[in-house]
């Protein structure tokens, strides 16, 4: 009894995100019903923060289970906890700061909602066993993400809300495809649990591996079905897309791995499927980005790019943990993309920033600022000495080794073009603009730092992180 009850405990322990941040979103609605719009914004930040907190200490003070706990539609095991312990850390972050400054009082209380729901959608699809949950995890995001357009009170509001209903209705098409895949899985299988589905060179596996990769494929914004990234890049706020750029594609990549590991085996043509569309996402990632003066389209645009760049990997690896330099990629990506965005965030009360147009001048005008664009820019692309350009070689290194000549001539002219644009973006930060010389001069100084502390150094930990996310995937 006493170990069947250490047992039952250490799966509790698991599910404790799960759990809370599902009571955390029902109280919410009740709680929205009851309180008026100012009582919510005083009460909800805390209130997030709290819960957060609560699964974030209680997962890191009892630890690691050395066991694995499965059932038919979730599984828990260290790795993951090790995810879902990330995933923790990040809401908690993205509720103090709430907290602790003055932007609850801009964000509508909704908002808090919408977090709850994206949190607990993350963490269902990081354990999920099963594609029935893995789909009730990707459902729960998209109506998080709809809800969260639909609130949006800024200018582009009325535009957000019509994007709202292209993104759901998209989304719904994608969920059809993805229900088709299973029911192609079910009949070569007879079940949707992933350790059960057969992987094989079938007619009926090799369609249902397409189906659902497309599924998974559309969430993380891979060239063909990257128009609704755009589309709500273009229409969301800031804090909506630095979710969506950073966040967001860090875990859904790790969620893709996941799916990857039992691809892997026995089912060849799933990486001759991937190859077109890596290329493709590339190609576009290259060109696109030039013609683009939004900066937010600019990002969707580049973003492909780099999901085609990271998706080379999953067209040639034949191991696991070769993926890991996807993870490393991704993050190092992620950490500039919020360092870029944060610093055009600060400069909302000096000067309204929607195009690199409204950057002219700016190294004049407040050199910590553009400085910090710059590096910020620059280390996206993977410049040295960037951790995103150690990676990058090491995802270069794996096509030279593999001998796929085209997957790497096409990321070599990607990185190429990636650096003539980032390029003619910065020279607008040094080029003269009108009116700049009566912009105020805000102190950019720790904005800079930060990005310097973040993005310099973090090469000298590449090896430490890389060693755990391979042991991690190991053991998923």
């Amino acid at each position: 009894m006493g170990s069947n009850g250490a047992n039952i405990w250490a799966q509790l322990i698991f599910a404790i995100p799960d759990v809370l941040s599902g009571m955390a979103l029902l109280a919410s609605f009740v709680a929205k019903c009851i309180l008026d719009e100012k009582w919510s914004r005083t009460i909800f930040p805390k209130f997030s923060m709290i819960i957060s907190f609560v699964c974030l200490v209680m997962m890191l003070v009892y630890g690691t289970i050395g066991e694995t706990f499965s059932n038919s539609l979730f599984v828990y095991n260290p790795a993951l906890f090790y995810m879902k312990a990330m995933s923790m850390a990040c809401a908690f972050v993205v509720f103090f700061v709430i907290s602790v400054t003055n932007i609850y009082k801009m964000i509508s209380s909704y908002t808090y909602i919408y977090m709850f729901g994206v949190i607990n959608a993350i963490n269902i699809c990081l354990v999920a066993n099963h594609l029935l949950s893995l789909l009730l995890g990707l459902e729960l995001y998209t109506f998080s993400i709809c809800f969260s357009l639909m609130i949006q009170h800024n200018k582009t509001g009325a535009k957000a809300r019509k994007c709202s209903v292209r993104f759901l209705l998209t989304s719904y098409t994608m969920t059809a495809i993805l229900l088709y895949g299973m029911s192609m899985y079910y009949l070569g299988s007879g079940s949707l649990s992933f350790p059960k589905i057969n992987f094989d060179k079938s007619f009926a596996a090799t369609v249902g591996t397409a189906l659902v990769t497309s599924a998974l494929l559309f969430k993380l914004g891979v060239a063909p079905f990257h128009s609704w990234m755009v589309d709500v890049y273009d229409k969301a706020s800031t804090g909506l897309v630095v979710f969506f750029d950073a966040i967001w594609k860090f875990f859904m990549a790790f969620i893709f791995i996941r799916f990857f590991k039992f691809v892997l085996h026995g089912n060849c043509q799933f990486h001759a499927f991937l190859m077109p569309l890596s290329i493709l996402s590339m190609l576009m990632g290259s060109v696109m980005p030039i013609f683009q003066k939004d900066i937010k389209k600019f990002v969707a645009y580049a973003s492909v790019g780099h999901m085609g760049f990271v998706m080379t990997v999953f067209a040639i690896a034949d191991k696991i943990t070769a993926t890991s330099d996807v993870l490393l990629y991704i993050i190092s990506y992620s950490l500039a993309s919020i360092c870029f965005f944060t610093t055009i965030l600060s400069m909302k009360k000096y000067r309204i920033v929607t195009t690199f147009d409204d950057l002219m001048g700016l190294i004049k005008d407040a050199p910590m600022l553009g400085g910090s664009i710059i590096v910020s820019m620059f280390a996206m692309i993977g410049l040295p000495p960037f951790i995103n350009f150690i990676a990058k070689l090491q995802i270069l290194k794996l096509q030279l080794s593999s001998g796929n000549y085209i997957l790497l001539a096409v990321s070599i002219i990607y990185s190429v073009f990636s650096i003539l644009y980032a390029s003619k973006c910065v020279m607008n930060i040094f080029n003269k603009g009108e009116g700049t010389d009566q912009m105020q001069r805000p102190k950019g100084g720790p904005l800079l730092a930060l990005s310097l502390c973040i993005l310099l150094i973090s090469p000298l930990f590449y090896v430490s992180v890389n060693d755990w996310f391979v042991n991690i995937l190991k053991n998923i």
